[in-house]
């Protein structure tokens, strides 16, 4: 490491008769204060060409082009951040089709599509009680205090207040070190040291931009959080209606294979069918019976998983009583791809912090510079503590300085790019996550699709095979035909049945997929509950009135500015994506 250092310190000592001779360093100072003192002249000069070589350097090895840029850009050197582009297309690949409307918003809350009470009411209570959205909350606090305390380093960065009592037995035998020296001392101190490093480049506060974005991306993965949440407490719910559907299906067909299995049994006694029409029809009475506990214990999984996203133990969660798969949209309502810049709380979190790397470049070119800073002492000193807060007592001393790390060019440029280099990482995974959620959403659209266009074959699949076991039962009762054939319709029917109602849960699940995908649902910390107001974030229940301005749809305490939209490439369907700026 080298660097150069200057530091000038000049010291106000006490002349009245209670105070103590100061040795060292300490008299050479009292001299250099005394009036029309040479050394106090010489030290005046030798600090203004230190200063003065110092602005001549930073001239001649940064040039005046950066000092103009610093001068125009509120005093900060380096580049200062713009949001980049992203790569969205124009439309979803689906968008003609009937079922889905790019014209209308997302629905802020969505579940209520469904039409279901004890749905809407799981959403909130979810929303009110899970821990790991207790936790994502608590990160705010944290990304709020640490913004502070950056915001903090604009002022002293250290003050400490000290009082000290000495009192010196000097030894008689071994004689004074000065002439006149008492063999006892007093020394009563007390004062304040302050030292403060000027953010003259920006450095400083370039770390509290950095803050500031970090506490947004906070609260964006809070939102993001919310998201999830929700979407995982509707997909465990609709897994349990459509459990439920299949057991009723299940207990249906037992009852109908127990039938058969009686008329079979029946004519076997009779002497008029042979024994494997018994055993054929016991044997798809069995397999039917085996997805009963099978499906229990599906759903018991789905509840307990359920009583977790609520935060409560899952014997302390009463048990859903068996109800239908709620009613299922027709449509659904998507927007446009370049929406999701703005909905997507995962997204807008990835920006926040892309800004924050962006500062850190800032930072980086700070260090090329010299830095200055002030540290002075002020207190009180005496010799007999009656006279300690006398006006005479007072001694202080002022002390400017810089510090350069004029020979480390290279390893600081190399910082430089270091920070570059992160930022650009962290702009491809930015870009990545903007494709990525458009992909989710064509994946949620493009299911809620074909699972439809699916449901409706296989219900008239389940339908011809209901009608076609009637027939076969009919004519085995009348003896004109085996049971072969009845084994094999009903084989089908609890097959097809149950296909039916999975398809029909499944798309329930591709429509909470797809608005989960398109960010819905953060909003709802906006419409009440015991976690929207940000009092619950901080131990003592009162919010700092510094913290950053936020956009409205984050601070529900107050009316703020609102954020500036992501900028989006808008792309054709049929271009490939290209970089953003």
């Amino acid at each position: 490491m080298q660097r150069a250092d200057y530091s000038y310190s000049h010291s106000q000592l006490d002349y009245a008769d209670n105070s103590t001779c100061a040795l060292g360093t300490d008299a050479v100072n009292m001299r250099g204060n005394e009036p029309n003192s040479d050394r106090n002249s010489y030290m005046s000069n030798t600090r203004s060409a230190i200063l003065t070589a110092a602005a001549a350097i930073s001239m001649a090895m940064t040039g005046c082009a950066p000092l103009k840029h610093w001068w125009h850009n509120d005093f900060k050197v380096g580049p200062n951040y713009c949001r980049p582009g992203a790569p969205v297309a124009d439309q979803y690949r689906d968008s003609p089709a009937e079922s889905i409307q790019p014209e209308v918003a997302v629905e802020a809350q969505w579940w209520h599509v469904f039409q279901d009470p004890e749905l809407d009411r799981l959403i909130q209570q979810a929303y009110d009680q899970n821990l790991t959205l207790k936790a994502a909350a608590w990160r705010i606090t944290e990304a709020r205090a640490i913004r502070r305390i950056a915001a903090a380093s604009l002022l002293p960065q250290s003050q400490t207040a000290y009082g000290q009592y000495a009192h010196t037995q000097n030894s008689r035998n071994a004689g004074a070190a000065f002439p006149g020296l008492p063999i006892t001392i007093d020394d009563w101190t007390t004062g304040l040291d302050v030292g403060w490093e000027l953010d003259v480049w920006g450095r400083i506060r370039r770390n509290v931009t950095a803050a500031d974005a970090q506490v947004l991306a906070a609260v964006k993965d809070y939102d993001f959080a919310v998201v999830s949440l929700l979407g995982e407490v509707a997909s465990a719910y609709i897994q349990i209606r459509s459990i439920d559907e299949r057991l009723e299906l299940a207990r249906k067909n037992v009852k109908l294979q127990e039938g058969s299995l009686d008329i079979a049994t029946v004519r076997f006694n009779e002497g008029r069918e042979p024994k494997l029409d018994v055993v054929q029809a016991d044997s798809n009475l069995a397999a039917t019976q085996a997805l009963i506990p099978q499906l229990e214990l599906a759903r018991r999984q789905a509840h307990n998983a359920l009583a977790l996203l609520l935060g409560i133990p899952a014997p302390d969660f009463e048990v859903l009583p068996p109800g239908k798969i709620p009613v299922i949209p027709t449509e659904l309502l998507v927007g446009i791809p370049a929406e999701l810049l703005m909905r997507r709380p995962d997204i807008q979190s990835a920006e926040r912090l892309m800004a924050a790397q962006f500062e850190q470049i800032g930072i980086a070119h700070a260090d090329l510079y010299p830095t200055f800073s002030l540290s002075g002492t002020l207190g009180l000193q005496s010799a007999q503590l009656s006279s300690l807060f006398n006006g005479q007592s007072f001694a202080g001393t002022i002390a400017p300085a810089f510090r350069w790390n004029v020979l480390n060019y290279g390893r600081l440029r190399d910082a430089i790019r270091v920070e570059e280099a992160r930022f650009q990482q962290i702009k491809w995974d930015f870009q990545n996550k903007v494709l990525d959620a458009q992909r989710e959403v064509e994946d949620g659209i493009a299911e809620f699709i074909k699972l439809n266009e699916q449901y409706i074959f296989t219900s008239k699949q389940a339908d011809a095979n209901d009608e076609a076991v009637e027939l076969s039962l009919a004519l085995y009762k009348e003896g004109k035909q085996d049971f072969g054939r009845v084994f094999v319709v009903q084989s089908t029917l609890v097959q097809a049945q149950d296909q039916v109602v999975t398809l029909k849960g499944n798309i329930a699940q591709s429509v909470i997929k797809t608005y989960k995908a398109l960010g819905g649902g953060w909003e709802v910390r906006m419409s009440g509950g015991p976690q929207v107001s940000f009092e619950e974030f901080f131990p003592d229940g009162v919010v700092p009135s510094d913290l950053p301005i936020m956009p409205e749809d984050i601070d529900a305490l107050g009316t703020v500015e609102a954020a500036e939209p992501l900028e989006a490439e808008v792309l054709s369907s049929d271009q490939t994506v290209v970089e953003g700026s």
